[in-house]
């Protein structure tokens, strides 16, 4: 696949999993727990799909959205966070966000949306 994917979550073995589990799928990964360092990647590498935790400490996971957005009008990002609500969902959406997912989801979901983001007509990787 050779495809790449940029993590940015606080958690230590959240970021450990899904760096393991998107590697095993084969997509290249690169994993920050911070928030401004996740724009400077984004901006020098440009990953054709980001993970993005919410609850980041150095700045907001909206705020985040909102940088990388500003780089990149057609970047895609997925909301990753312990921490959702359907107001939490719906303003990570209107900064566009592709998805918007639960920490707790199962490995297989996590990739199937991984997968229908990469793979949506519009996307820049298909």
């Amino acid at each position: 696949m050779g495809l790449r994917v940029l993590v940015i979550d606080d958690d230590e073995l959240q970021l450990a999993l899904t760096r393991a589990l998107l590697n095993d799928a084969g997509y290249a990964v690169t994993a920050t727990a911070d928030g401004p360092q996740g724009i400077e990647i984004y901006r020098e590498e440009r990953p054709d799909l980001v993970l993005l935790d919410l609850g980041l400490p150095s700045m907001s996971g909206i705020s985040v959205l909102q940088a990388i957005r500003a780089i990149d009008g057609r970047a895609r990002v997925i909301v990753v966070t312990g921490y959702a609500s359907r107001e939490s969902a719906d303003e990570a959406r209107q900064h566009g966000a592709m998805d918007f997912i639960e920490k707790t989801v199962s490995q297989e979901v996590l990739l199937e949306k991984i997968r229908a983001a990469i793979n949506r007509p519009d996307s820049p990787v298909t």
